[in-house]
């Protein structure tokens, strides 16, 4: 900081929201001095050092801390209320200023240099200039009702480009460009800018209020912006001016007038025509062989009504209550873009303008779900309000079964009207889908890895079908939320790794195991032993028995639908045992994980979603165990009975086995669970097998019957060892 110094003979204050540099004016004006009088009285530099000519420093963009101390000393300013009046407090929100340098990036959050200006406000205050006129985002006068003035009527050039002429005593309210003569030292222009002429606004219009919601936002003390789209914590004010900027580019560069007429009056967008079939400068243009049209994208329009136009249309996508709302508001922009013959697929629509916010990606990707194939919704997420680019998601192909968990696929396979399944394998296609979503992977790479032998034509088939019927609107969003659940929390099973371990795998039970049981539980009729098989290759894996190794694999469609027919009609004490089986199989392998399992999604989330399959939770085992006849019955009746789907009451019988059958069968399954108690009474305790069916409930014969075909020795009638001899 220099040495004290003398004040000035006259305090003058700045006006509320004035930029500095005009309020140096105004006091060398008032003090009738040239500029560079004011200047050395304040210590300000006459010259800016860093440039090789002459020029002032831009003290309005970037004023150091020694020069704000030095002001204040000779003027009494409070250095706080200086640098409310330059650019800084705006740095990095609403412009970004060049590191080292007094200068705006002009690409950067329509950044621009100069100043718009309200001839009214001019004339009310004499000449102050406002320090918002110079922000890109400063297109109107809420006060007068008129859109800002962009230049000067007589030189056409911008206010205050550069500073004013050091020599020179300022005169406010007259432009200080060089007139159109030129030279070297041409003369100034002194035009009275109060004299400009302007477009006049509807007050409280749409114009006006968003340059009001502008100016709230500009002003909030912690820089957020809490436009409706962003909830009611909104988002950091560089975020949402830089959503504004990407939604007005696109606006500028493929709106056509007809689209804007409910935005701004005629005479606006008038001006808005005229200024978009002029070329641009040449200063805001590229070379003409590396020109892009979508120039827009990175320089802030010269014309204010088009910055008005661009704004406000694109404040109304912001402004929408939610992301469906905001892709409704955006969908005639989108299509405009499509329209023009740029590719705008959900990856290509937000690379116009730079990075957005995850919620305007969200609805411009649901602005053209209809229009993308149900591949790319998946990709891209197009159901949920949480849509994404996609990423690699690859590893999640591990946590999925290669047929999709039967609860899942319960829920979200659709049936033709007479209850047959409308393409086969469905459970398998839904897998490959819930990998794909948010995904980058190809159709046939995550066929690959989700191990299946589907076809991308059958995939591409099944989502085709789902997106045309309407009791299918919402697998697509189930699916993605599947893939988030899995994403976010991973799942307890490794499938990978039981395909890698089991596919291969010949035999997992023992077929005299497998007999002995079925001995004890039926007297003919037993399923075959290659069917308990493939039960437990499905529920170790998660994979269809086709896959399983040949000796296994159901080959024909009989084979599979006797399978299919032995997992609904197995008994409990079965199911058991193939459950122990398999559950032995992980032990020896050192898998500490459940055998099976779900995921299970909110109820909140799945309230409201629209899917052809029933809730597997809608009927209760004791509903199903009810329900069921004793002895031989019929899926579809059953189905009527429980007023549901024939689907659902397989997967429920499968999920939860009941004991169909006969009266007799079932004593003998009683019997099997009651044997080795029996055989405690018997051995141990010395009950007699008299006793043993009085204590039971059922009959000698049964007793002797079970004993006999489970090689249970029978001791002598009234003997047993150590019983007293009769004297």
């Amino acid at each position: 900081m220099s040495s004290a110094r003398r004040t000035l003979p006259i305090r003058y204050a700045p006006y509320p929201g004035e930029a500095l540099d005009s309020w140096l004016e105004a006091l060398a004006a008032r003090l009738g001095c040239p500029f560079t009088d004011v200047l050395g009285a304040l210590g300000l530099p006459t010259r800016d050092p860093d440039v090789a000519a002459p020029a002032l420093p831009r003290w309005t963009t970037v004023a150091t801390s020694d020069e704000l101390a030095d002001i204040t000393e000779v003027t009494g300013v409070a250095a706080d209320v200086l640098t409310a009046m330059t650019l800084q407090p705006y740095d990095g929100h609403a412009v970004e200023i060049v590191p080292g340098q007094r200068r705006v990036h002009r690409q950067a959050l329509w950044g621009r240099a100069g100043s718009r200006f309200c001839p009214a406000c001019l004339e009310e205050t004499g000449g102050r200039w406002q320090l918002t006129w110079r922000l890109g985002w400063s297109f109107a006068c809420t006060r007068h009702h008129v859109l800002l003035a962009d230049r000067c009527p007589a030189c056409l050039r911008t206010p205050r480009l550069r500073s004013h002429p050091r020599r020179e005593v300022p005169r406010p309210g007259l432009c200080s460009s060089a007139a159109l003569a030129g030279g070297p030292r041409p003369r100034r222009c002194h035009h009275p800018l109060t004299d400009t002429p302007v477009t006049a606004l509807t007050p409280g219009g749409a114009l006006e209020e968003t340059q009001r919601l502008i100016g709230t936002a500009l002003a909030a003390p912690d820089r957020m912006a809490r436009w409706p789209l962003y909830g009611s914590g909104g988002v950091p004010l560089r975020t949402a001016l830089r959503d504004l900027k990407s939604l007005g580019a696109l606006v500028l560069n493929h709106a056509t007038n007809a689209d804007l007429h409910s935005v701004a009056p005629g005479e606006v967008l008038e001006r808005l025509e005229q200024y978009r079939t002029n070329p641009l400068s040449a200063r805001s243009q590229r070379h003409p062989d590396t020109r892009r049209s979508d120039v827009h994208s990175y320089f802030a329009p010269d014309d204010t009504a088009a910055t008005a136009v661009a704004i406000t249309a694109g404040l109304r996508i912001l402004c929408a209550a939610n992301i469906p709302a905001a892709a409704d508001a955006a969908r005639w922009l989108t299509e405009r873009v499509a329209s023009s013959g740029r590719p705008l697929y959900p990856a290509g629509v937000v690379s116009v303008g730079g990075t957005l916010s995850p919620v305007l990606e969200a609805a411009l990707r649901c602005s053209r779900e209809t229009q993308i194939m149900p591949v790319y919704r998946l990709r891209h997420r197009t159901a949920v309000h949480s849509t994404r680019p996609p990423a690699n998601h690859d590893t999640r192909a591990g946590m999925l079964p290669t047929a999709l968990w039967p609860e899942w696929a319960l829920r979200l396979s659709p049936h033709h009207s007479n209850g047959r399944p409308v393409a086969k394998r469905t459970d398998e296609l839904l897998a490959v889908a819930c990998l794909l979503a948010g995904n980058t992977t190809s159709i046939q790479a995550a066929i690959r890895l989700i191990g299946t032998t589907v076809t991308s034509h059958n995939v591409s088939t099944l989502l085709a079908d789902l997106t045309r019927r309407s009791d299918c609107a919402d697998v697509l969003q189930a699916l993605i939320l599947l893939a988030d659940y899995l994403d976010r929390h991973g799942a307890p099973i490794d499938y990978a790794r039981r395909r890698a371990l089991f596919t291969s795998q010949a035999r997992f039970i023992d077929p005299r195991c497998w007999s002995d049981l079925q001995r004890r539980l039926r007297s003919t009729g037993a399923p075959n032993v290659v069917h308990a098989q493939r039960w437990i290759f499905h529920t170790l894996t998660g994979s269809p028995p086709h896959l399983a190794h040949p000796n296994l694999a159901t080959a024909a469609g009989a084979q599979r639908q006797q399978y299919q027919r032995f997992r609904w009609r197995i008994l409990p004490a079965e199911a058991d045992l193939l459950t122990q089986i398999a559950q032995a199989i992980l032990d020896e392998h050192g898998i500490d994980e459940p055998l099976q399992w779900t995921p299970q999604l909110s109820a909140r989330a799945l309230r409201d979603l629209v899917l052809p399959g029933p809730d597997p939770a809608s009927i209760t085992v004791p509903q199903l165990h009810q329900a069921v006849p004793s002895g031989d019955f019929s899926i579809a009746q059953l189905a009527r009975t429980l007023r549901t789907t024939a689907a659902h009451v397989i997967f429920l019988l499968a999920q939860c086995p009941v004991d169909w059958s006969p009266p007799r069968f079932r004593r003998t399954q009683h019997t099997a669970t009651r044997l080795e108690q029996w055989r405690t009474w018997y051995e141990q305790d010395n009950l007699s097998l008299l006793g043993i069916a009085d204590r039971e409930g059922t009959s000698l014969a049964a007793v002797r019957l079970a004993f006999l075909r489970n090689g249970v020795a029978l001791r002598p009638a009234g003997s047993y060892p150590g019983r007293p001899r009769r004297k």
